[in-house]
């Protein structure tokens, strides 16, 4: 199987398939295939979970922060109007 074929296959299969494969390639590249520990249902959990951590919204810490809004903000400023004029 060339490469490209290799390639087409992984990109047809869902993303939580894709992730076991990475993992498990990354636990190939980490850890002898022979001291491997993990069981099929731990990498299914593992998958499951950062599925479930990349659905999760970002933290916004902006949206904390009160938002005050000077009584004058709609105002009319002639100096602004006068200056643009020139």
């Amino acid at each position: 199987m060339s490469n490209q074929e290799l390639e087409q296959q992984l990109l047809s299969l869902d993303l939580a398939e894709r992730i076991r494969i990475l993992q498990l390639l990354a636990q190939s590249l980490t850890v002898p295939s022979s001291q491997s520990s993990q069981t099929t249902d731990e990498l299914d959990l593992i998958s499951d979970n950062f599925v479930k951590l990349r659905q999760r919204t970002p933290e916004h810490p902006l949206r904390k922060i009160p938002l005050t809004i000077p009584p004058d903000f709609d105002e009319p400023m002639p100096e602004l109007w006068d200056a643009l004029g020139q």
